[in-house]
């Protein structure tokens, strides 16, 4: 027990004692005021008789004893008797005692009592006299004090040498012991704890003190015990670490730890060679991805923010990646990299496994080029080009819903009499022989061609996106002029030609074996002609390619030499009856042959492409017009100009367009781009942007031919148009055909509600006419108004048109 517990201990005894002691007074204060007036009361019922007597025979002697016997009671300092009459018959008194305790006396005991009691006689109770008595108080305060003091001071000497005898006998039996216990245990070393200095006194071994002890002593005996398994698996995972740390450092396949933003944190020694690294280099703190090839670092960060997003405590994550490393030597290699966070780490971790497997990816990949190429001439072979082929048809089919479909074309190639060569001059010649021919075949053909060999003296060759057909012919004329020179082979100048056949997907066949089929028929059919030569697919197609390929060169030859003109047809208000604008139309007039019908030669020159620069030269031609007429100061009027698939969807056309009106100087305003529906609803939203680009540029827009593509009104009324062309196949039949006729005023009443001027074309009659007027069509366009005319009658025509009404209405 402490000094401050000893302390603690004789107050609350010394307060324990004093409020006993209090109690004690208290009660006694009580007892000692009922005892004053049983006292008295006693005193005056013993002397009441005498003084009623003495008071009744008026005797003074009687009255002076009774007088006198009250002062037996000490606390009686004033006693008088008086008969009834007030004459006093005896009185004596003495002064009250003064101890100085008066408000004290006051507070206990009240001030100075006095009793006035009634002397009282015969049945009737006749009232003789009185008996006044009057008792000091500070007198028996002063008593009851003392007693109170003596009390007060016993008791708190007596709970004090209490409060000394508890403090030494807890001393003894309780907190020297402890201490004893205390040191023992702070005595025990915490590296190795022992319990042998925790002796039980012999005189303790049955009490709590003993029963203490002893559960110490166990504790610590446990605590050594649980101590010693915890170093002994300490030590043993240290063991087992060290041997595991030597296992990874000496594994052959790197070993990286590193943060969820690739910093690398751990590593061990194979990663060293991997990452490029020198003995005294270290890859830690910096990240990974400063050795990973660029092309690689999306996929990589991709799978650690996957790895990074995943619920650890359910399953084990793992990430497996095939990456590029750059060394720091620069050289790449190829590694297999396994990615598997650490769970339940601190800090989120991910152990990365690398192993080289360049080698073994050059191994593949020898293999897999072995196996899909020609060990003679490094070319592909039939199964490469199998698949080739296949992919390029996949890729055609999926593409064939574009209104610019493009055909995938082969050409079979064999080598004219080259067996002849290879019997007469042996197959090492032969072998020479070919590995020359295909070193010229790779010189002919562009990136997106493929070449190989299908065995013995025969080759292939794929086109995946023929743009033309000539482009075929083209090819193979360049295949029969690169053969043609003469191939020095171990001093031997030999010659060789090649017969080639051409087949087209989808026209020919949409798969391997019947394009292979096709193509090897149309090349026998040119060996069959001599060989040196090159033919298409059957007779019929190879006369119709024949056929296109001269329409094809005609153009060519038209653009070169100005073989086009154009016609112009007036478009009239119906309303006015004046003129609202002209349609520009493109006429071939071939030296030789006259003209020839658009309808021959638009769809070849859609084909083929050359429709993007016919619709050039028409448009800068419209503009040239436009300039002229404008000097001769006949009134503006707008020009619509046709718009082909191909020149809309490829391209550039905005760009172009923008390039001819500024180098025209042409208003935007005067020129009309017509565009087929089919066409807006094939490629709608390209169309829609291309459109509004054009209308940015201050170019108005009609839909051609409205009526027969379908149009949905939900596109409509976003496309940015200004009009719409009834086609022509409802205008011929408005009369005779209830159907027409509510196709043709459905139509009117619809662009009006969208706000759009309607055209209808192909006006030939005069009931047409009506009927269109009738229904509030705004404008109209038909040989009834005009032929297509050329420009010098056209420019009449306007003069014409502006200052009278047309006659027809």
């Amino acid at each position: 027990m402490s000094v401050k517990q000893a302390r603690a201990a004789v107050v609350i005894t010394l307060l324990i004692g004093l409020f006993f002691s209090v109690v004690q007074i208290v009660w006694d204060l009580y007892e000692e005021r009922s005892l004053i007036d049983r006292t008295v009361n006693q005193v005056l019922s013993t002397l009441r008789e005498s003084a009623t007597q003495a008071a009744y025979g008026l005797d003074e002697t009687l009255a002076a004893r009774v007088v006198s016997g009250l002062f037996e009671y000490e606390p009686v300092y004033s006693a008088t008797l008086r008969d009834n009459f007030g004459n006093v018959l005896a009185q004596k008194s003495r002064a009250p005692s003064s101890s100085g305790r008066s408000a004290f006396s006051e507070v206990m005991f009240g001030n100075n009592q006095q009793y006035n009691v009634p002397l009282l006689t015969g049945e009737s109770r006749d009232l003789v006299g009185h008996l006044v008595v009057r008792i000091d108080t500070d007198l028996i305060a002063d008593g009851f004090i003392n007693r109170a003091t003596r009390i007060l001071t016993s008791g708190i000497l007596r709970n004090f040498l209490l409060g000394l005898a508890l403090v030494a006998f807890f001393y003894l039996t309780l907190t020297k012991p402890l201490l004893r216990i205390s040191q023992a245990v702070t005595g025990i070393d915490p590296d190795s704890p022992d319990a042998t200095g925790l002796t039980v006194p012999r005189h303790h071994q049955r009490d709590e003190l003993g029963l203490l002890s002893r559960s110490v002593a166990t504790l610590v005996e446990g605590i050594a015990s649980t101590l010693g398994k915890l170093r002994q698996a300490e030590q043993q995972m240290r063991d087992n670490e060290s041997r595991l740390r030597a296992i990874v450092q000496n594994v052959a396949d790197g070993i990286l730890t590193i943060t969820p933003n690739g910093t690398i944190v751990e590593f061990n020694n194979a990663s060293y060679p991997l990452l490029g690294l020198k003995e005294g280099e270290t890859p830690k703190g910096r990240s990974l991805l400063e050795f990973i090839a660029p092309r690689a670092i999306p996929n990589f960060e991709e799978s650690l923010a996957e790895l990074s997003g995943l619920d650890l405590r359910h399953h084990i994550a793992e990430q497996r990646l095939t990456l590029p490393l750059v060394r720091m030597d620069k050289t790449e290699i190829e590694v297999s990299a396994a990615f598997r966070p650490i769970p339940d780490a601190q800090t989120p971790l991910i152990t990365v496994v690398l192993h080289d497997i360049t080698a073994r990816k050059r191994y593949e990949e020898q293999l897999v080029y072995m196996a899909n190429h020609d060990a003679l001439t490094n070319l592909p072979n039939r199964s490469m080009l199998e698949y080739s082929l296949k992919s390029a048809l996949e890729n055609h089919k999926r593409d064939a819903a574009s209104p610019h479909d493009r055909a995938t074309a082969i050409l079979f190639i064999d080598l004219d009499r080259f067996k002849l060569i290879n019997d007469s001059l042996g197959h090492n010649v032969g072998d020479l022989l070919l590995k020359a021919v295909a070193d010229r075949l790779r010189r002919v053909i562009s990136r997106q061609e493929i070449i190989g060999r299908l065995g013995g003296d025969e080759f292939l060759i794929i086109i995946p996106r023929l743009r033309e057909t000539q482009d075929a012919a083209t090819l193979s004329q360049a295949v029969l002029d690169a053969l043609a020179p003469a191939f020095d082979i171990q001093g031997r100048h030999l010659f060789i030609t090649p017969s080639i056949g051409i087949a087209l997907c989808p026209a020919d066949g949409d798969d391997f074996p019947t394009l292979m089929r096709n193509a090897d028929t149309a090349m026998y059919s040119a060996k069959a002609r001599g060989g040196g030569t090159y033919h298409f697919f059957t007779k019929t197609m190879n006369e119709s390619a024949v056929a296109r390929l001269a329409i094809e060169n005609d153009l060519r030859e038209a653009l070169k030499e100005g073989q086009f003109e154009l016609y112009y047809q007036p478009k009239i208000e119906l309303l006015s009856g004046k003129l609202a604008g002209l349609e520009a139309l493109i006429r071939w007039n071939q030296p030789g042959r006259g003209f020839i019908s658009p309808m021959q030669f638009i769809p070849v020159a859609e084909e083929t492409g050359l429709i993007g620069k016919i619709g050039e030269w028409v448009l800068r031609r419209v503009c040239d017009q436009i300039r002229e007429w404008d000097l001769l100061g006949l009134p503006p009027v707008s020009i619509a100009v046709n718009l082909s698939p191909r020149q809309l969807i490829e391209g550039r056309i905005t760009e172009t367009i923008s390039r001819i009106l500024d180098e025209t100087a042409t208003p935007a305003s005067r020129i009309v781009l017509e565009i087929t529906e089919t066409v807006m609803m094939h490629e709608i939203k390209r169309s829609a942007s291309i459109l509004d680009e054009l209308r940015k540029l201050g170019l108005q827009i009609a839909i051609d031919d409205f009526g027969t593509g379908y149009s949905s009104l939900a596109y409509l009324k976003r496309l940015p148009i200004n009009s719409i062309k009834i086609d022509r196949s409802f205008v011929r039949d408005v009369t005779t055909d209830p159907d027409d006729a509510a196709i043709t005023n459905t139509i009117i009443i619809m662009g009006h509600n969208l706000g759009l001027k309607v055209v209808a074309e192909g006006v030939e009659t005069q009931e047409q006419l009506e009927f269109l007027r009738e229904h509030g069509c705004d404008e109209i366009q038909g040989f009834l108004i005009s032929e297509p005319r050329p420009a010098n009658i056209t420019a009449r025509q306007i003069e014409q048109l502006s200052r009278t009404v047309a006659s027809i209405l």
